[in-house]
């Protein structure tokens, strides 16, 4: 029997979309549920995460880009969590901005001690 089961679903934006604009920080005791907040720091790890699996979600549908790196975003408190991040990657020769939703949501189904 498992500790217990963590789902992760992605669930990408129909499609990655050209984007000139960029967006500044904010801490997480300003989210508003509903409303988007700017992400603090997008050099975090998990960000940056999201932003290669946004790209490698398009790939998947055809394209041939090559993720760079997020640049900036934003979050929307919802049932989990919608990332709005603005990515730079390569397509070809020329270097792109592409703006991609993900949307997270972590489910616990279960977790039971496996002591006594």
């Amino acid at each position: 029997m498992a500790l217990g089961q963590y789902h992760l679903f992605l669930v990408m934006s129909a499609a990655l979309l050209l984007l000139n604009g960029v967006s500044v920080a904010a801490t997480p005791e300003e989210k508003i549920p509903g409303g988007w907040t700017p992400i603090k720091n997008v050099n975090d790890g998990h960000v940056q995460y999201l932003g290669s699996l946004a790209v490698q979600a398009q790939n998947v549908n055809g394209a041939s880009l090559k993720f760079k790196s997020v640049i900036s975003g934003e979050t929307q408190v919802v049932n989990g969590m919608n990332y709005r991040l603005v990515i730079e990657a390569l397509n070809g020769n020329n270097m792109g901005k592409y703006q991609a939703v993900v949307y997270e949501k972590i489910q616990i189904t279960s977790f039971v001690s496996l002591l006594g």
